[in-house]
């Protein structure tokens, strides 16, 4: 009976032990911005790896759309989440002013970081932010459509518009695009490739350029309305998914659109014979570079209860063999040093990226929303042709975005 009542009370006492362990496990909340399949999947992987290889940790997982609305709405309730993702927006530029984003300044694990990535990341002399991996923009095209037609592919202007003229010669429609509600992204897109400042949109505020003398509202305009000569009329009505459809099913022999619709559309169709290559320059040949953001950013609020677990988190997610299984599976180029990226339609994008092809996304600079509004003139382009319009939208837009 002693023996059982002394085995009774250890058992008792290990139970005890186990469930206050339990209960000091530190939790985290990880708030996701993305909302592809496939990077929700690699975010999920490499989260649950944290958590296996640090007992006593536990990092929770959680995404929503429109990531940004709703931090902003938790910031004004002084509830942020322990950690999360952004990408390069204004929105979380003030939140880095407002003293409500950890400052990573000088943490060991940003050494395992491109230097000329990171620069990119800074904001005021200073690392708010650790910077995982880009986004890439350019032209996928059909290349069994390409094929077919003797086209090879275009690497300026005038060989992309004699090959739309080709493939419409034959009864393909060139492009199908997302115009429904994606003309804002591929607008300011494209006047990145024009220019890497927004020293015109500032002139037209101040009042001292004509909209129509600039190079880069001008350069836009007149490439979207050859872009809209050679695109399926269906595309004034096509989300990304009817895009999508459009470019699968032949509807289309080309699309615009970053890196990340790949695997969407290997997705339906693991055979696909695709390419994604620059979008050739309209105004320039010799700048007909990759447009890249950082697309995915990670935060640490300044307010969260446990920093040194987050700092934590933040160095297991910039060891190398981390962020190649994250990139293995969300499919977008990682900036951590030792990362293997090698995917083979987006082999000419690669190339490019190499040798130095590539230019800043302007949304890194203009003021927050500008973009949005913007884009709706450039909308509005698409489906009336009107430039003069447009030059006074423009203008109008720009004064009230660099005025105000």
């Amino acid at each position: 009976m002693k023996k059982f009542v002394a085995f009774l009370l250890a058992a008792v006492m290990l139970l005890s032990l186990a469930s206050f362990a339990h209960a000091e496990d530190v939790e985290l909340e990880f708030l996701y911005h993305k909302s592809e399949t496939d990077a929700i999947k690699a975010m999920q992987t490499v989260i649950d790896q944290f958590n296996a290889a640090n007992p006593g940790i536990k990092v929770n997982f959680v995404q929503i759309p429109d990531a940004a609305t709703v931090l902003q709405t938790r910031a004004t309730q002084n509830d942020l989440p322990d950690m999360f993702g952004c990408t390069t927006s204004t929105t979380y530029e003030l939140m880095f002013e407002s003293g409500l984003i950890m400052d990573l300044t000088g943490q060991e694990f940003l050494n395992n970081i491109a230097p000329s990535t990171l620069a990119l990341s800074g904001y005021q002399g200073k690392i708010y932010r650790m910077p995982y991996s880009l986004s890439c923009y350019g032209l996928y095209v059909r290349t069994d459509i390409f094929e077919q037609q003797g086209i090879a592919l275009p690497t300026t202007w005038a060989e992309l518009m004699a090959a739309c003229e080709k493939l419409q010669a034959a009864g393909i429609y060139p492009f199908g695009l997302p115009d429904k509600d994606m003309v804002y992204q591929r607008m300011e897109r494209m006047m990145s490739m024009l220019s890497d400042n927004d020293d015109e949109f500032k002139a037209i505020a101040a009042g001292e350029l004509d909209p129509r003398e600039s190079t880069v509202l001008k350069g836009y305009a007149e490439a979207s309305l050859d872009i809209a000569k050679y695109t399926n009329p269906q595309s004034k009505g096509a989300g990304y998914d009817e895009s999508y459809q459009l470019f699968l099913n032949d509807g289309a022999a080309m699309t615009i659109n970053g890196q990340w619709s790949l695997g969407t559309l290997l997705g339906f169709n693991p055979d696909l014979p695709v390419a994604m290559i620059p979008l050739p320059n309209p105004v320039d040949d010799e700048k007909s570079n990759v447009i890249v953001s950082i697309d995915t950013s990670f935060c640490i609020s300044a307010t969260t209860k446990h920093p040194e677990e987050c700092l934590k988190f933040l160095a297991f997610l910039a060891q190398t063999d981390t962020a190649q299984t994250y990139t293995d599976i969300e499919g977008s180029p990682n900036v951590i040093q030792g990362v293997h990226y090698s995917v083979s339609q987006l082999e000419k994008i690669n190339e490019a990226m190499s040798a130095g092809k590539t230019a800043l996304s302007l949304n890194a600079i203009w003021p927050s929303g500008l973009r949005k509004a913007l884009g709706d003139a450039a909308t509005n382009l698409i489906l009336d042709g009107d430039l003069e319009a447009f030059y006074d939208e423009a203008q109008l837009t720009i004064e009230d975005y660099y005025n105000n």
